[in-house]
């Protein structure tokens, strides 16, 4: 009895963190133009339920070097993100990153 409850929990558990990753999932971006501190990226696909407008976007470079922490997306639409950051000065135009869900307090 206590085994079934056990091999219930466990599955229930491995249920939830794969639809928790499945949403978290990665994407790859492209700088589409810089102007200032805004940023227009645009995605591959579709946009995952975290990149809208008002939360936050995390961008690696090819070499694994962490280029945003937490750029506040200020626009979300079809398969572009607009975000705002002081460190737009470190990025290029035709770059591709890796992107995810960012945090608030990132960068502070």
């Amino acid at each position: 009895m206590i085994k079934q409850l056990l091999a219930v929990v466990a599955l229930l558990a491995v249920g939830f963190l794969t639809s928790y990753a499945a949403d978290e999932k990665a994407l790859t971006g492209q700088v589409a133009s810089i102007d200032g501190n805004t940023v227009v990226l645009t995605v591959a696909g579709d946009l995952p339920s975290w990149a809208k407008k008002g939360g936050y976007l995390r961008a690696t470079a090819e070499d694994g070097k962490l280029i945003l922490r937490g750029a506040k997306i200020t626009a979300a639409e079809g398969n572009t993100l607009t975000v705002t950051t002081t460190k737009a000065k470190e990025m290029s135009v035709g770059a591709t990153y890796t992107l995810g869900k960012g945090k608030a307090s990132a960068g502070c």
